[in-house]
């Protein structure tokens, strides 16, 4: 019986151009630290404890 679904890789986040595409108009939409500071938000957690070191 063939598989109506191919094996999918690790890593794989967009499933063709189109999505690719979606994806990356969203990235540019992305709010830095400051963004997310002038509305009393933060940035995601885990990436702020590499930044203030405490990953090291």
């Amino acid at each position: 019986m063939k598989k109506k679904v191919p094996n999918i890789e690790n890593g794989t986040m967009a499933r063709d151009m189109k999505e690719l595409k979606d994806l990356g108009k969203q990235m540019e939409h992305l709010r830095d630290g400051l963004e997310l500071a002038e509305d009393d938000r933060i940035a995601d957690p885990i990436q702020l404890e590499s930044i203030e070191g405490k990953d090291e």
